[in-house]
């Protein structure tokens, strides 16, 4: 009975760490963080699957920032010759460079979201890299 408990303790852990470490990337990343502000913020646009047709794009609309197709956030890697582009998802989600359908950097499309964390800049970091793991999560595996 003690053999049984002990096996049943040891199996219980093993299953909780494999989960915790599921949720975690290479770079020590939160995919769960990443994948809710995802939802939050990004989702609108790139849909929830990541491939650009989220609610917010719409091709006949008379504002033309809604006419900008969205990126398809599953193919960075196959456009970028099989590796994942993280300096350039971060620079997007920082707003460093001009994307037509994120608006102007005064304005991105997700407000300030990010830019009011510029003051705590650790925690700013950690979404960005949360937010960057779970985008590259989503990378269509090569053929």
């Amino acid at each position: 009975m003690r053999y049984t408990r002990l096996a049943i303790l040891t199996f219980s852990i093993g299953v909780a760490f494999t989960a915790y470490a599921s949720a975690q990337s290479k770079t020590g990343a939160n995919l769960a963080a990443g994948k809710e502000l995802f939802h939050q913020h990004c989702s609108s646009c790139h849909g929830n699957d990541g491939k650009g047709l989220g609610s917010m794009y719409d091709p006949n609309s008379a504002d033309k920032s809604r006419r900008v197709p969205p990126a398809d956030l599953t193919v960075l890697s196959q456009q970028n010759a099989g590796k994942f582009p993280e300096d350039r998802v971060k620079e997007a989600i920082y707003n460093k460079k001009a994307i037509p359908g994120h608006g102007t950097p005064d304005m991105p499309a997700w407000g300030n979201v990010f830019y009011n964390q510029k003051s705590n800049q650790k925690g700013l970091e950690t979404r960005v890299r949360d937010l960057t793991a779970y985008i590259e999560s989503l990378q269509v595996k090569g053929k």
